[in-house]
């Protein structure tokens, strides 16, 4: 089994189902209610031990009830938890409510994630130096995410960051040099550049731009309307699938931690970027982030009827 390693935020959500967006001062009662394990970190983890990696996190919680809750609920899908447990520091939350059309907002308390040091993530280097893959988002300190692309390209794993939420204020190129592949959607992708795509041709423009800032490859993701990717001087697009969406929540998560799991084990990056659209497409037709994500055999199946 090939190793996919996430350095990243572990929450726990607390999500609101809204029969429509509240105005502005607007009380609304909400259509349903739910607390599941939730933040990138976990969500990537989870989606690739389910797409059969053999997965370790590397991160942090507080000591309180929902960090047991989150430790909890990791262990149960089987993942290798490399955390680092800190006092008077609440675990991460993110509060998320979900529209009528399956779009949401977030707000996020990061809690312990915002907390978690080089220093720490440095204890943890056999992990990080045994993996195929590392994968990265930005829940966490910057700081301790470039420690992990050091200790990663040090041993020499593939380094993917998931610039998500767009870097505020932005990275300089050496920032982005030190990852292999970046992994924006378009809102993402326009902060970084100055400029969002708007259709797959221009996605495909905003990959190869952001690909010269030093990195072997970038993959913008379109939502429904698909991905565009430049890599090592090959670019490309893929339309998405027509699903129907319920919740969105998790879907670049299992995005890349799916993409991560097929590099981990060899494809190709048109290979690998065509499984991880149909992952996330088939988890955007469940609710809830982490227990949305779809498992091997699932994508599998629905890649089977995509492609008959």
């Amino acid at each position: 089994m090939k190793s996919v390693t996430v350095v990243g935020s572990i929450n726990i959500d607390l999500t609101s189902y809204l029969d429509r967006w509240p105005e502005i001062g607007e009380t609304v009662a909400v259509r349903e209610t739910a607390r599941a394990l939730g933040g990138k970190g976990a969500n990537q983890a989870v989606a690739a031990t389910r797409l059969g990696a053999d997965v370790t996190l590397v991160g942090a919680l507080g000591q309180d009830a929902f960090g047991q809750e989150a430790d909890a609920l990791l262990r149960e899908e089987g993942i290798q938890l490399e955390l680092t447990q800190l006092s008077g520091c609440a675990t991460g939350l993110a509060f998320i409510d979900v529209g009528p059309d399956g779009g949401n907002l977030i707000r996020l308390a990061g809690g312990a994630n915002a907390k978690l040091s080089p220093a720490q993530v440095a204890l943890h280097e056999d992990a990080i130096g045994q993996s195929d893959v590392v994968l990265l988002q930005n829940e966490i300190d910057l700081a301790a995410s470039l420690e992990a692309a050091r200790l990663a390209r040090k041993a020499g794993a593939l380094v993917i960051m998931d610039p998500a939420p767009a870097p505020q204020p932005g990275w300089g190129r050496a920032t982005f040099s030190s990852f292999d592949i970046l992994t924006p959607n378009a809102a993402e992708a326009g902060k970084i550049l100055g400029w969002q795509p708007a259709s797959l041709s221009e996605a495909r423009d905003a990959a190869c731009e952001l690909r010269s800032y030093g990195l072997r490859g970038a993959i913008v993701t379109m939502g429904d309307i698909g991905v565009a990717w430049s890599f090592e001087g090959a670019s490309g697009t893929l339309v998405a699938e027509e699903v129907q969406t319920i919740d969105t929540v998790a879907a670049g998560d299992c995005f890349n931690g799916a993409l991560a799991t097929r590099l981990a084990f060899g494809e190709s990056i048109e290979d690998a970027i065509f499984f991880a659209t149909r992952a996330a497409a088939l988890a955007t037709t469940r609710k809830g982030a982490s227990e949305a994500l779809p498992t091997q055999s699932e994508v599998e199946t629905f890649r089977a009827l995509a492609t008959a």
